[in-house]
């Protein structure tokens, strides 16, 4: 009887020892999806170094290459101004296509209040260009009074999403 359980007794300790260092071990490693931020949106968002954090910033664009800039943008302390906006779509292929010609940015960012781009209170911000087509994405660069240069790759979506409807109704 001892040696029955005696073995009884080591299973349930091997057992035991087993449960604790996969409990343990699941932790492990840093690339867990829980670990990974991800903005939830369509969108990319960015803090641009020492100026404003852009939020969900893409282009809306209809099939015949007429789009417009959307995004959140918040000056946390000081107030700053978007002053150009200068992008090139990337082709299917990679390639790069043909600068867009991009309206004259003027948006006036005041100290800790976001401004909405695609608001009706903002003048939207419009490009245009042969290669800009929903599906592909884009080089952007954004460029703030107070110096702040953001060079980032953002996706260009379809005007013709329900989603955008409010957003870029000109574009429909």
């Amino acid at each position: 009887m001892p040696r029955t359980r005696l073995s009884r007794t080591l299973r349930l300790a091997g057992a035991t020892a087993a449960l604790a260092s996969s409990l343990t071990l699941t932790g492990c490693g840093f690339d867990a999806q829980t670990l990974q931020s991800y903005p939830p949106a369509q969108g990319i968002n960015v803090d641009v170094a020492g100026g404003p954090k852009v939020r969900n910033l893409l282009l809306i664009a209809n099939a015949s290459g007429k789009g417009q800039v959307s995004a959140s943008i918040v000056a946390p302390t000081t107030a700053d101004r978007l002053i150009a906006v200068a992008a090139t779509p990337i082709k299917p292929d990679s390639t790069l296509g043909a600068p867009l010609t991009v309206s004259a940015a003027n948006v006036t960012l005041p100290a800790g209040r976001m401004v909405v781009l695609t608001d009706t209170a903002v003048a939207p911000i419009i490009v245009t260009g042969a290669d800009l087509k929903p599906g592909v994405t884009a080089n952007v660069t954004l460029t703030f009074a107070s110096g702040a240069v953001q060079k980032v790759v953002v996706p260009v979506l379809d005007a013709a999403n329900p989603i955008y409807a409010t957003a870029a109704p000109s574009l429909r």
